[in-house]
């Protein structure tokens, strides 16, 4: 069973320093399964000051693309890819200040010639959750990212994911995935989801294309939430779906089918959560 509470929302300056822990963010706790753990969660870009060595868990989540207006009598726009994922368990941190990045969220699309925007890189302890790409306006490859963008009409290719794994540092994985090809603008297929941090995003098949799979955590409250989905690939008459602030989604592509649809939208911005048992 899981309890929580909420500390405060501290100021570096104005909190007295307590041996081996820690001071930044939003504080919280919660006890599972026995082990009380204090939390640190960074909804924007900050820094966290430990006081003495202590094992820490945490998580960086890059910011989410965001998606491209549809052009034209008729076309369908990518959706973008989620931010980038790292999980770490049991990593020794040492006394001293860390900076604390929380990636931005990749903006809509301004008008139909422009993509939308990348998500912005979220980074902790040299360890960095990649900023998604964002979904690319008709005719327009996908662009990569943590997690690459789905590609648009007229048969584009995907973004692929340049999230690192981390595959050779102990207790550290990084997780992305590619986007989902778009399709063809004479079959009226569809664009491509964008990639997740556990799936890549579906291919367009005249019809929603499924957005990568997140990635489910519980380091900030004891209780899984999912993280890092992918935007969705569209067809018909769709507007973009922004990404939830502070869970690196990327937000769903925009499609048309009676001329320019400018509504599209923002990825969601990123987050850093960092826990440790104190008792």
């Amino acid at each position: 069973m899981t309890k929580a509470r909420e500390l405060s929302n501290f100021a570096l300056d104005d909190v007295p320093t307590i041996p081996s822990f820690a001071v930044g963010g939003t504080v919280s706790e919660y006890v599972s399964s026995g082990t009380t753990y204090r939390v640190h969660t960074f909804l924007a870009t900050s820094k966290i000051a430990f006081t003495g060595s202590i094992a820490c868990d945490y998580m960086i989540v890059g910011g989410g693309g965001g998606s491209a207006p549809a052009e034209g009598n008729a076309g369908s726009t990518g959706g973008g890819g989620a931010g980038g994922m790292v999980v770490a368990t049991s990593q020794t941190i040492t006394s001293g200040n860390y900076a604390v990045v929380v990636g931005a969220a990749g903006a809509a699309g301004a008008d139909v010639n422009t993509s939308g925007g990348n998500g912005g890189n979220s980074s902790f302890n040299a360890h960095t959750g990649t900023g998604g790409g964002g979904g690319p306006d008709y005719g327009t490859d996908g662009a990569a990212g943590g997690s690459g963008a789905g590609g648009s009409e007229n048969n584009t290719a995907a973004g692929a994911s340049n999230q690192a794994s981390y595959s050779g540092v102990t207790n550290v994985a990084g997780f992305g995935n590619a986007g989902g090809a778009g399709g063809a603008y004479s079959g009226d297929g569809g664009s491509g989801g964008g990639g997740g941090a556990s799936a890549a995003g579906t291919a367009a098949n005249s019809g929603t294309a499924a957005g990568g799979a997140g990635k489910a955590n519980a380091f900030r409250t004891g209780s899984n939430v999912t993280y890092s989905a992918g935007g969705a690939g569209v067809n018909g008459q769709t507007n973009g779906v922004a990404g939830a602030a502070n869970t690196g989604n990327g937000a769903s592509g925009v499609s048309s089918n009676s001329g320019h649809n400018n509504n599209a939208a923002a990825g969601g911005s990123g987050i850093v959560v960092i826990r440790y048992a104190i008792s």
